[in-house]
């Protein structure tokens, strides 16, 4: 991260340390994504060409897969312009657009794009009138219980369109002031709208704060390049943590880009944060959600969603269900919470009798 981040020596200095430790094919996945961006930081007067090579190579790779998927997207989004749908683009996209400004520093897996709840349905039409098909219909139940739905192109890349932000709060009018504030960028040809600099960082920290099988360190450079922007409304980032239930894990996430990265993150905003109220439920909804579930699957995330956005939670928690789980009734929801924890468990045994065994065999020795 510091050999991507630090300029001039520093950087290359932190990158020897890396070279001296692992082979680039050694490095995971996470770190790999990274790769592009050390190149940037890294190439120019003073750089060893050594060091850089293998750098330049993965640069190109990245520039190259994210023009093939911009191919596919920005028709996309045209014929979503074209149909009168207010689209903002999110995640990988945006922060080429609207902040790295080169399609070989930042890898992206899928395009990420937010129209209005009303205009979601009529987004999936128009997308499938540009060649995209769905993966789920986006029914009703969908719509309500999930936030975004994926679509793939002939060519194998794949666009989620979000109804919604964040998969944790579905409130009516909960990202209207996302909407309201988002601006306008030139990219390739294209105008794209895109969250203003504080809600991107907003929209970074608190996607990153959760489990995931690849290590989420794309995040923390996604948001020391919005920082370097330096013009951040860090009140609005507070209002938002509050209203949205998110500063514990907003607090966390920066206290972590300052202390590591010496990014430029008021104290005075961590302690802003840490004297917002924060429920026992939002400290369990952290710890769980931070977590491999591997025996409870996507239940907790439903239940957390659950009690967000619904008035009468308890009441509202078998239909939530049912919506999630794609039921006909509430009676199927007892049935499939049952047949889905019997196959978890199923797939977890092996890996708990392995690590049952590796317990006693270290304790005999």
């Amino acid at each position: 991260m510091r050999a991507a981040l630090s300029p001039g020596q520093p950087g290359r200095d932190a990158w020897r340390r890396v070279l001296a430790a692992a082979a680039l094919e050694d490095l995971d996945r996470a770190c790999r994504s990274l790769l592009p961006l050390v190149y940037r930081n890294l190439a120019g007067p003073g750089a060893d060409d050594r060091e850089v090579d293998g750098l330049k190579e993965r640069y190109l790779e990245t520039w190259s897969a994210n023009q093939r998927i911009f191919d596919c997207v920005l028709p996309l989004l045209r014929a979503l312009e074209q149909a009168g749908i207010d689209v903002i683009v999110l995640k990988g996209l945006a922060m080429i657009a609207g902040f790295y400004r080169d399609p070989g520093l930042r890898p992206m897996a899928d395009v990420d794009v937010l129209v209005a709840p009303a205009e979601a349905e009529r987004a999936g039409r128009v997308a499938v009138g540009a060649g995209w098909q769905p993966r789920y219909p986006l029914t009703a139940a969908f719509l309500r219980v999930k936030h975004a739905g994926p679509f793939d192109h002939p060519a194998g890349v794949a666009c989620d369109i979000h109804w919604r932000v964040f998969e944790e709060t579905g409130a009516p009018g909960a990202d209207d002031e996302f909407r309201a504030a988002a601006g306008t960028v030139a990219f390739q040809g294209s105008s794209l709208r895109v969250l203003s600099p504080t809600d991107q960082l907003f929209h970074v920290c608190g996607h990153a704060a959760r489990w995931d099988a690849m290590p989420a360190n794309r995040w923390a450079a996604d948001a020391a390049v919005i920082l370097r922007d330096g013009s951040i409304d860090w009140p609005r980032f507070v209002s938002h943590a509050a209203r949205r239930r998110f500063a514990l894990r907003m607090r966390l996430m920066l206290e972590y880009l300052r202390r590591s990265l010496d990014a430029p993150i008021p104290v005075a905003v961590e302690g802003e944060l840490a004297r917002c109220s924060v429920s026992a439920l939002e400290r369990l909804e952290h710890h769980v959600r931070g977590r491999e579930q591997q025996l409870l699957g996507e239940l907790p995330t439903y239940v957390f969603n659950c009690f967000r956005c619904e008035p009468r939670p308890l009441l509202a928690l078998p239909g939530y269900l049912r919506d999630a789980w794609g039921l006909e009734s509430l009676a199927g929801v007892p049935g499939r919470a049952l047949a889905l924890a019997t196959r978890r468990l199923a797939r977890a045994l092996p890996s708990l009798r392995r690590s049952t065994g590796t317990s006693r065999s270290d304790g005999g020795r």
